[in-house]
């Protein structure tokens, strides 16, 4: 009778940690990604509108695009990852979708960022997304671990002394100096967010069907 009060009183413990860590989730981010334009007062929470002149200084290259700015870190955009693939595959011709890491000092979303960009180059990063989110997230491995990450390279058959090798290239510093530039020219601290046009930065602010829908709305304005 004791076991079985013990087995449920764990069981019981358990799931009042889940519930909490979920609601904790939720709260941060209705209070940085919801928040983050709260200074300005002229525009919604969730939606910022840059200038022209920041629009002719923007690091981004393609004018009629959606960049998500994401971290391996981020529940949100591990929950959105199938939606966005789905979307990124309805785009009017010409138009391009594309993820770049969050890279900054101030954040600790940007952690992974020099994987993603090591993985990015090695021409395998959509590939193994997944499985990077599933480690962070659900498994609390720490990839900026060496010995963490050497194991997870391995178990997903990625030559870590190839990876290593690259990792201290030119080619994934311009990267990472790129996604650095994007994020600290869109003031970007929280993920996941979206640049649409080089012009509007957005949050997800409602069911995806209809934020997508809004998305394409922004992609398509020209101004």
């Amino acid at each position: 009778m004791a076991t079985q009060f013990k087995r449920i009183t764990i069981i019981s413990y358990s799931l009042c940690l889940i519930v909490i860590s979920s609601l904790m989730t939720v709260l941060c981010y209705h209070i940085f990604v919801f928040n983050t334009f709260a200074t300005d007062n002229s525009q919604t929470q969730a939606f910022r509108e840059v200038s022209t002149e920041q629009i002719a200084q923007s690091p981004i290259k393609d004018a009629r695009s959606i960049i998500e700015v994401m971290s391996y870190g981020c529940h949100y955009c591990a929950a959105n990852e199938e939606n966005l693939a789905e979307f990124s595959r309805t785009l009017p011709p010409g138009s391009v979708f594309t993820a770049i890491h969050i890279t900054s000092e101030d954040s600790g979303l940007a952690a992974y960022a020099p994987i993603f960009a090591t993985l990015e180059e090695m021409g395998i990063e959509k590939n193994v997304r997944d499985s990077a989110y599933n480690a962070v997230i659900t498994r609390n491995v720490d990839l900026t671990d060496e010995k963490a990450l050497n194991a997870w390279l391995v178990k997903n058959n990625i030559d870590v002394d190839k990876f290593n090798t690259l990792r201290q290239s030119d080619a994934v510093k311009n990267r990472l100096s790129t996604m650095a530039a994007i994020t600290a020219h869109y003031d970007i601290n929280a993920t996941p967010m979206f640049i649409i046009n080089k012009r509007y930065v957005v949050a997800q602010d409602s069911e995806f069907p209809q934020f997508a829908q809004r998305m394409l709305q922004l992609l398509k304005e020209d101004k």
